[in-house]
């Protein structure tokens, strides 16, 4: 006999801080989107502004992943858009260790 599935009929809210999650990860997406054409468009001899842009995008994706991870606390709540905030905040950090990484060795 097969278990019947529960549904909840009480629909449930986002996570306060899962906006500010997502905003963040969004605007760091933006400023690494900037520094890279940037940098590109420099062919490679960027100022000092760029690579402040791409380290400002590197800090806003930790501050946006430290908000995605205190969204999970709140109960009863829906998290999807702190995963995808996550998600967004997580590939842009290896992005740029690997950009850092490869700089360093280069």
């Amino acid at each position: 006999m097969q278990k019947q599935k529960k549904v909840s009929y009480i629909r449930k809210s986002f996570a306060k801080r899962s906006f500010l999650c997502l905003g963040l990860a969004v605007g760091a997406l933006v400023l690494g989107i900037i520094g890279i054409i940037s940098s590109v468009m420099a062919e490679g001899q960027a100022q000092l502004n760029v690579a402040a842009v791409c380290f400002c995008s590197l800090l806003i994706s930790l501050f946006s992943m430290v908000y995605g991870v205190f969204s999970f606390f709140e109960k009863e709540k829906k998290y999807i858009l702190s995963k995808v905030g996550m998600g967004i905040s997580l590939s842009l950090i290896i992005l740029w260790a690997v950009l850092i990484i490869i700089g360093m060795k280069g």
